[in-house]
């Protein structure tokens, strides 16, 4: 762990205890029947305090040049996120809970038109998140039966990140799409992880990401200026 990261993790230490007993109790929540509407309402305004402290801690180890709102969350049957919406590169990151999964950080890379100007810092930094969680890259939801079959050898690898980002990326040009989707990009934390690592490791891969990002972001911003 770096030296900032470090002391913004002990700053905070006295935290961790309250947020770990929040997350249990909200867990338990589908053991306790009797629990009223107006508990479980407070119950999931609490997990999203706790989320939004921790996110928190993203900002201030990543001190971005930039804005993000978090005022708005998602709730679903297994757990809620909040809802970050980057002001400058306008991309949304979800920070979340799954009561069965644990802890995640979910998002997708906007301007992933800008791929073919990445350089091998940018894979780096992609192969780099399996080493702080679960890291996956969700499949692009617009690659239909029809480009499977179309491109059939193309989906034959299931193991290797990096190819089946380039596939994504291929497809997208060749098929003339305006905007590529490369698919989401997550990681998750499980419970059994120490929380003192997953608060860690969460802030660094909330920079990576938020970095990849920016990288890609960085080029259409360049071009417009150019205009």
């Amino acid at each position: 762990m770096d030296e900032k990261l470090a002391k913004i993790i002990d700053a905070n230490i006295d935290n961790i205890p309250d947020w770990i007993e929040t997350i249990n109790t909200y867990n338990s929540r589908f053991e306790k029947e009797e629990l009223s509407e107006d508990n479980r309402v407070d119950l999931t305004y609490k997990i999203a305090d706790v989320l939004s402290e921790i996110s928190d801690l993203h900002f201030k180890y990543g001190n971005f040049k930039d804005k993000f709102d978090k005022t708005k969350m998602h709730l679903n049957v297994y757990g809620l996120n909040l809802i970050i919406k980057s002001e400058k590169l306008d991309c949304t990151f979800y920070w979340g809970i799954d009561s069965y999964e644990g802890l995640y950080i979910d998002t997708y890379m906007k301007e992933a038109n800008n791929l073919r100007y990445m350089t091998d810092d940018f894979y780096k930094d992609l192969m780099s998140l399996s080493d702080l969680g679960d890291f996956t890259i969700g499949e692009n939801l617009g690659s239909s039966k029809e480009m499977e079959k179309k491109y059939n050898g193309l989906f034959n690898n299931q193991k290797s990140k990096i190819f089946n980002l380039l596939r994504e990326y291929i497809i997208g040009i060749v098929e003339n799409e305006k905007y590529i989707d490369l698919g989401s990009f997550r990681i998750k934390w499980n419970y059994e992880t120490d929380f003192n690592e997953l608060v860690q490791n969460s802030c660094l891969a909330f920079k990576i990401l938020y970095k990849m990002n920016y990288s890609l972001w960085k080029i259409s911003d360049l071009h417009r200026k150019k205009k």
